[in-house]
């Protein structure tokens, strides 16, 4: 039986986003574009987007647990890459036919390595979007995730939350200069690894595997790398806060009083579009300010976020929510397929001419819904996914 949807989590992660596009409309924008001019209010914490980062490290855990690391990866594979590529790709035309003249200076390559999530690895490359630092960072945590689940447990995995908090702080001695290390280091998006450690550790703990004085120097720790890193106090003693929120999100009870119980339903909606929202909202988000600079900066901010949120629903509805359905569920989904007919095709290729028998059509892994990362998972019915694992057994 499903476990019933707490409203904590839609609570913090709608927080989380709202900080963000605050941050990027008030500060961010204002100070990389001085056509947007000044701002009504200024919101300069950086934390929002590295508090989404611990959440799906936290989730990740969640669904690893269950077993099937394959299967947990095509499913976030499933939910991240289409969104993100149909994001970039709007966002590339948005910025070099509609924003204002020497705003971009995008040429087609630049698409080609920020969709393919290369750009940590090629510093002449342009970003289509800065807020995008988080996809690379998200999807090599998933992998290494995934192949080191069964093999790094007890004492050695709790080791390895400290070397992943701490132990960039040693290679950044040698990142100063180009080179290398410091490719492999930004590519990795290693200034980046305590917010994984400070997810993995949260989760270990609200099951009981990690003890509260050890995760409260792990979460010190974090946040000691954090501020080395990003140099910003203020923004790191506000990482701290959300730190605390995520840690009484996953071991308190839910959120569920009458002032939050009453605003249950567009919260829940907000989430359910966060990723989407995050995806379209920064670089596209400042070019809408700057059409509209002529009303003052509170029609800005409010065309800012209008757009936001209506880009964020229809890249949910129209491209995230199919995709996710048409690469992970029905009798087999669109991604095995794939992978079955070129396996299908090299084993006729490779003994057909002798008259042996193809390998078996079995399917490699049985399709399963799963869990957001940094949005509500997609509807689906339990109707659904029984007839699914009926047709696989």
């Amino acid at each position: 039986m499903p476990t019933p949807r707490r409203i904590n989590w839609d609570v913090l992660r709608v927080l989380a986003v709202t900080v963000v596009l605050l941050q990027h409309a008030t500060h961010a924008g204002p100070s990389v574009h001085r056509e947007i001019g000044a701002p009504a209010f200024t919101v300069s914490l950086e934390m929002g987007a590295s508090t989404l980062v611990v959440i799906s490290a936290f989730f990740a855990c969640a669904s690893l647990a269950k077993g099937e690391p394959a299967r947990f990866l095509r499913n976030r594979l499933a939910r991240l890459l289409p969104a993100y590529a149909a994001a970039a790709t709007m966002t590339y035309l948005v910025l070099t036919r509609l924003a204002p003249e020497g705003w971009s200076e995008l040429e087609p390559r630049d698409l080609v390595v920020n969709v393919l999530m290369l750009q940590n690895w090629f510093p002449e490359v342009r970003l289509v979007d800065f807020s995008y630092w988080t996809l690379p960072v998200q999807v090599i945590g998933f992998v290494a995730g995934a192949f080191l689940v069964s093999r790094v447990r007890g004492a050695r995995l709790r080791a390895l939350l400290w070397a992943i908090a701490l132990g960039p702080l040693v290679v950044r001695i040698w990142t100063e200069e180009p080179g290398l290390v410091r490719t492999v280091y930004d590519g990795l998006g290693m200034h980046r690894a305590q917010l994984f450690s400070a997810g993995v550790g949260i989760w270990l703990w609200s099951k009981n595997r990690l003890g509260t004085g050890h995760l409260t120097a792990l979460l010190a720790a974090v946040l000691v790398a954090q501020g080395v890193h990003s140099d910003d106090p203020v923004s790191t003693a506000a990482l701290g806060v959300t730190l605390l929120l995520v840690a009484a999100c996953a071991k308190g009870p839910d959120w569920d009083v009458r002032p939050v119980r009453l605003v249950r339903r567009p919260v829940k909606w907000l989430a359910g579009i966060s990723y989407g929202v995050y995806l379209v909202h920064q670089e596209i988000g400042y070019v809408v300010m700057a059409a509209v600079a002529g009303g003052g900066p509170w029609v800005q901010l409010t065309a800012f976020l209008g757009v936001a949120v209506l880009l964020g629903w229809l890249l949910t509805r129209f491209v995230e929510r199919p995709a996710h359905r048409a690469l992970t569920t029905g009798s087999r989904p669109l991604l095995l397929r794939l992978l079955l007919a070129a396996r299908l095709r090299s084993a006729q290729s490779h003994l057909g001419s002798v008259g042996a028998v193809p390998l078996s059509r079995a399917p490699l892994w049985r399709p399963v819904n799963h869990p957001s990362t940094s949005a509500a998972e997609p509807p689906t019915t339990g109707d659904s996914l029984a007839a699914v694992n009926a047709q696989l057994r």
